[in-house]
């Protein structure tokens, strides 16, 4: 089972930038953890426990799990550090649990890579019991995974006015040159409708609209109080209620989702439930008999 804290981090991950997990993914990241069950059952099936051979084979075994295990905490570890400096999520305080747990799965590739080389190679004096050391940093974990959910579950909404002042105040740019970016970036996803990209990102969005990256930020952050994400959100499910006036009855809630350019049916339905109050299949009905006009 401890093949598989690798893969959850990595899925951890893909739900904090709201991209959908396919079972093809599912498949491919268990591969270790289904060959190494497989190779356990294939191996001592039909051994008596009593037996030296049952013994011997499960000692080898052992030995190897260790091994990978070790091997793809690292691998994880700095795969997703590696996605996160890519795509970081939308939430600082997923990006700092993220971070946080990354470090745990880190220090448990040092405590069963030690195991490993107890069991492979050189017999270790232990000062401190790795095995103590290995389950707490699982309650560490666990916390940190009980603190995501609530974050996933209750949202916070930070005062965006509060925040605007705030962050202003530190602006390196004039009113008027944020107030022309503001205007550059509104005419060019009208025109361009480029939010409908799934692959849609924000550097590809400040060179289409050639505004500096860092300025970009700006514009976001400070003067018009958003992230990137709800910016294009908002585009996105303008584009869903458009839609829905025109054919509605001829799309699913998926496929509606991924032609306004989500990459999730999940995450379509929380922005639209944010910005009109309903679910899309709520509101199409609603439509449908006439109670929104």
């Amino acid at each position: 089972m401890a093949l598989l804290y690798g893969p959850l981090l990595y899925f951890l991950y893909l739900t904090a930038i709201e991209k959908q997990i396919t079972a093809k993914a599912v498949l491919v990241h268990t591969i270790p953890f289904l060959f190494l069950t497989l190779l356990y059952l294939t191996l001592t099936y039909g051994l008596p426990e009593e037996s030296g051979n049952w013994h011997s084979r499960r000692l080898m075994i052992n030995s190897f799990h260790h091994l990978s295990v070790s091997l793809s905490l690292v691998f994880y570890a700095f795969f997703t550090g590696y996605k996160m400096k890519v795509k970081s999520p939308v939430a600082p305080e997923k990006d700092r649990l993220i971070s946080q747990i990354i470090i745990i799965e880190g220090a448990w590739a040092f405590i069963v890579a030690l195991l490993a080389i107890d069991s492979f190679w050189i017999k270790l004096e232990f000062a401190f019991n790795p095995l103590a050391l290995l389950y707490g940093s699982q309650v560490m974990a666990s916390g940190l995974l009980f603190r995501y959910l609530l974050l996933q579950k209750e949202p916070s909404q930070p005062d965006q006015e509060n925040l605007l002042h705030s962050r202003y105040a530190k602006s390196s740019l004039e009113e008027e040159t944020l107030k022309a970016y503001e205007h550059k970036l509104h005419s060019h996803l009208q025109t361009s409708k480029i939010y409908l990209k799934p692959a849609l990102s924000l550097e590809l969005l400040a060179k289409e609209t050639e505004i500096p990256k860092h300025h970009f930020s700006q514009l976001l952050n400070v003067y018009l109080g958003k992230s990137f994400y709800q910016v294009i959100a908002d585009y996105r499910i303008a584009h869903a209620l458009a839609l829905l006036e025109e054919a509605g009855a001829q799309f699913t809630i998926e496929s509606l989702a991924y032609e306004c350019g989500f990459n999730s049916k999940t995450s379509f339905n929380r922005y639209f439930k944010e910005k009109t109050g309903f679910t899309p299949s709520d509101y199409r009905e609603l439509k449908n008999t006439g109670v929104l006009g």
